[in-house]
């Protein structure tokens, strides 16, 4: 018997590929800007120089990102999974970035201290798991295996491409803006819709 490939779901593919770039956006803004928004809102300590302030503030932009990335690890087996099985991955990873991005917006108005930082990206490492591994296991559905590697390309161009427009783009806002709560504002919303757009993916009934 001859096993024919499923065809691929084009349009639910650039609506994956749309919803997942702007994951990517509000998480590369992050990345590239973070240093800047603390060195304006977390307070220099008495006596501390220059050199020392910003040694400090790497030291906890380290840490942050070592949370994310420690505390991110638990979440795809111990909760991912079981949520997945019984919501779909896509209202899961819907949720969780939907979660990332609340997390985002606390560090707006909570992250006045290094304690309060830690524990927005306790939050933040949530939607960090989901962004890492839900996404390329829902575009597994959808395309013909044979072409995997086609697909992997185009899928990694939604991340490559929101990293060049925060960048450019994104860098330019903040570059002007005086008050730099406006890095985690951006990244909040393009999180949240992210969130909204990943809804209008559709999910792969259960036999």
């Amino acid at each position: 018997m001859v096993h024919t490939a499923p065809a691929t779901q084009w349009s639910e593919l650039f609506k994956l590929y749309f919803a997942h770039g702007f994951s990517w956006l509000g998480i590369q803004t992050m990345f590239v800007y973070m240093f800047a928004f603390l060195e304006q809102k977390l307070p220099a300590l008495p006596g501390m120089d220059t050199g020392d302030r910003n040694a400090r503030l790497g030291q906890m932009i380290g840490w942050s990102f070592f949370i994310l990335n420690a505390v991110g690890a638990i979440w795809p087996a111990f909760l991912l999974e079981p949520m997945s099985k019984k919501l779909g991955r896509v209202k899961t990873h819907a949720l969780m970035v939907a979660t990332m991005a609340l997390g985002y917006f606390g560090i707006v108005w909570f992250a006045s201290s290094a304690i309060m930082l830690y524990s927005m990206m306790c939050i933040l490492t949530l939607g960090w798991a989901a962004v890492v591994s839900l996404p390329f296991a829902i575009m597994s559905e959808k395309v013909d295996k044979q072409r995997m590697g086609f697909f992997m390309g185009i899928f990694n161009l939604s991340v490559v491409l929101p990293q060049l427009i925060a960048s450019s783009v994104v860098g330019s806002i903040i570059k002007h803006a005086a008050d730099k709560g406006i890095i985690f504002l951006i990244s909040g919303s393009s999180l949240a819709i992210s969130a909204a757009l990943w809804l209008f993916v559709s999910e792969k009934k259960k036999a």
